[in-house]
């Protein structure tokens, strides 16, 4: 078909232009990518794939219009940072503030950890915990539970939390092949020697559960009669609190005012002067008085604490009147139940009488318990050796523990001993309760009697003069 039969003009896309002629070098305005010469196909037509155009340098500058589509992002006017308007919210990201912020918080956290940390430690285990402790324990191991399970138990058990790490430090020293009796010794500020002796006893001879029990019995008894004690010396104690607070606020505030008045009189009576006198020495050297009461204090609480302080207290304590008797009467109510009861779960007398002067908690008893186990090795009786001092060990028990010796029924004797004692206890008690507030009495009247007689004697003693002149 010739140029003149085709009415459409030829354009630059649809022109037949020969291979390798001169036009085909001109390149096209209107074109975006070169088309690669490609072999003619004579069995499938040719496939096309588009490309992406690369930036020509000999392309000229995009307009202004197509600046936003360009393939090369150029930094604009816009895109420079500027500082913000006033009056428009803005986003200020402090990342160094809020690291120190947090680091703030961190270290806070970390100070109220430390004391709440301090606070659980220096907290206290009542006795009464320790009891409940005991009868679950004994419970657990009598159903046939083992020990690590049940302190896993007692864990959660338990609401306090220096308890709770007690048991949990147990627990570990358990797991790591140590003895129930080790692992409480481990924690010596919560079980005594005493109770550790006990616990190791029942172990070596298999009757745990029993021992658990006895303990437990040893525990109520001792908080029952602390609770006793406790009851009859709140009375006496807050009586007497209050009378120093009283006798204080009349010589620092009553007594001056009355020095005023009484100044000029001559010949003023004896309980008048001894207040007067009282008040100016406490006005006058009251910070000599607090130092003295202070070391005082001190010095007492570090000679009792002492080892040859504590035996000096103890031996005072025991034969005191009033108190040293109901003392040694719940010692010999502890030693001999335990120590009875030791022989009777199997263990031997020398080691019974060991963990029974533990029991005592007081070195003069303990040292002489002691002493009688050392003995008793050499073959010495026990009896023999605790008749020297009828004050600590009364006549009745040795004896009872010479017929339990003689006929190897020493375990009952002293069951019936501790029976005893504690019905004579539990007397002495009663007696000691009745006779406290007579006493109290006593001395509240001596008080306010001193008193009436140091405000009124000088007035009346005015009166009289009033009238005779």
């Amino acid at each position: 078909m010739s140029d003149a039969a085709n009415p459409i003009p030829p354009t630059p896309n649809n022109r037949a232009t020969p291979i390798g002629s001169s036009a085909a070098q001109i390149p096209n305005p209107f074109a975006t990518t070169p088309k690669p010469e490609t072999p003619i196909a004579t069995s499938a037509p040719a496939v096309v794939v588009p490309q992406i155009p690369p930036a020509s340098p000999v392309m000229a500058p995009a307009p202004s219009s197509f600046a936003t589509t360009s393939a090369v992002a150029t930094p604009t006017p816009a895109m420079v940072p500027t500082p913000p308007e006033e009056g428009k919210d803005t986003l200020v990201l402090d990342i160094k503030g809020q690291s120190t912020k947090e680091g703030t918080d961190t270290n806070e956290l970390s100070i109220f950890k430390q004391v709440d940390e301090y606070l659980i430690n220096m907290g206290g285990i009542k006795l009464e915990e320790k009891l409940l402790f005991f009868q679950l324990l004994a419970s657990m191991i009598g159903a046939g539970l083992p020990i690590i399970d049940a302190l896993n138990l007692l864990i959660n058990q338990t609401k306090n939390k220096k308890f709770q790490r007690v048991i949990t430090d147990m627990r570990e020293q358990i797991e790591k092949g140590e003895s129930l009796a080790s692992s409480m010794r481990y924690n010596d500020d919560v079980f005594d020697e005493a109770t550790c002796s006990v616990v190791e006893a029942g172990e070596k001879s298999g009757k745990l559960n029993a021992i658990l029990k006895e303990l437990v019995a040893q525990y109520e008894q001792i908080s029952g009669l602390s609770k006793k004690i406790k009851a009859i010396m709140m009375y006496p104690v807050i009586v007497i609190v209050f009378m120093n607070l009283l006798t204080i606020v009349v010589l620092v505030f009553v007594v001056p005012k009355l020095e005023e008045l009484f100044g000029g009189a001559a010949n003023l009576p004896l309980p008048t002067r001894i207040l007067i006198n009282g008040s100016d020495f406490v006005l006058s050297y009251w910070y000599f008085l607090l130092a003295g009461i202070i070391s005082a204090g001190g010095s007492f609480l570090y000679w009792k604490n002492s080892k040859t302080g504590s035996r000096q207290w103890s031996s005072l304590v025991i034969y005191t009147p009033i108190f040293g008797d109901i003392l040694s009467k719940m010692i010999l109510t502890r030693v001999s139940r335990i120590f009875g009861f030791l022989i009777s779960a199997g263990v031997p007398v020398v080691e019974s009488l060991k963990i029974a002067s533990h029991i005592a908690e007081n070195p003069v008893y303990q040292d002489k318990l002691l002493l009688a186990a050392d003995d008793l090795t050499k073959g010495i009786s026990i009896a023999e050796n605790l008749s020297d001092d009828e004050r600590l060990f009364p006549s009745m028990l040795v004896n009872m523990m010479a017929i339990g010796e003689k006929t190897a029924s020493l375990d009952q004797v002293m069951a019936k001993a501790a029976d005893y004692y504690n019905e004579e206890l539990n007397r002495k008690i009663g007696g000691m309760s009745q006779m406290m507030e007579p006493i109290i009495l006593s001395i509240i009247a001596c008080g306010a009697v001193f008193m009436i007689l140091a405000i009124y004697l000088p007035i009346l003693q005015m009166n009289d003069k009033v009238i005779g002149g």
